[in-house]
């Protein structure tokens, strides 16, 4: 666990040098146009900063040993958190006395949570929703990727696709062998005059190739899939 000063030091630098990047940003911004969600972040780095004093007045208040009424809920929940720590003694330096266990948890809260900007406006729901969901960052990153790779493709065969038809050939004069090209299909007045048929309905060859496409993709994957699972060894069949 860190020392309470050092901790201290490191997070009002922390919090500093996000209010000065906020204040930078919007310097010529007027304040009303400045978005809610940063004036509500601004307002509670202040609110953090001016928290972080504590009077010595209400230390010599409070009692040097903090009693804990023990219960079965109480002990089963110290109990799971003495085994995370018993599978992660770094976290205490092998420590697992009962006092040390409950500081652990207090300080992880505040340096992680309560004096976190991220966190901190949160309400109960919200912030255990957030650690839930926290698991599903990776898939979501993946699943951007994966989006923004699909839509780089489609523009990309939708350029190619209109500028092939701009060199397709509707003639040539053996003469002087002056090439007459046919006017690109791909453009508004082609679509409002005769319309397009669409993979949407499978009564068109469309559709139809669309979906053979689909099942000779899925078989090369799972092909590619089998390949990697085997090491690069795939039987004949």
């Amino acid at each position: 666990m860190k020392d309470a000063i050092e901790f201290k030091t490191s997070q009002m630098k922390a919090l500093i040098k996000r209010r000065n990047v906020l204040n930078k940003k919007y310097d010529t911004t007027l304040p009303e146009d400045i978005p809610l969600e940063v004036k509500s972040e601004l307002e509670l780095i202040e609110n953090l900063l001016n928290e972080f004093d504590i009077n010595q007045s209400t230390f010599d208040e409070r009692p040097t040993m903090i009693g804990i009424k023990n219960s079965r809920d109480e002990e089963w929940y110290f109990q799971q958190m003495k085994h995370w720590i018993e599978r992660h003694p770094n976290a205490l330096n092998a420590k697992f006395s009962r006092s040390s266990v409950y500081k652990f948890a207090l300080h992880f809260f505040v340096e992680n949570i309560a004096l976190n900007a991220n966190t901190a406006r949160l309400n109960y729901s919200e912030l255990a929703q957030k650690v839930n969901d926290a698991n599903s960052t990776k898939s979501d990153s993946k699943l951007t990727a994966q989006l923004a790779n699909v839509e780089n493709l489609l523009g990309f065969l939708l350029t190619m696709q209109q500028r092939q038809l701009e060199y397709i050939p509707e003639g040539v004069n053996l003469e002087n062998g002056f090439v007459k090209y046919a006017i690109n299909p791909i453009n508004p007045t082609e679509f409002q005059q005769f319309g397009t048929p669409t993979e949407l309905n499978p009564n068109n060859e469309l559709a139809q190739s669309y979906e053979e496409y689909k099942k000779i993709r899925s078989r090369d994957k799972q092909l590619i899939k089998k390949y990697h699972q085997t090491g690069g060894q795939l039987d004949d069949d």
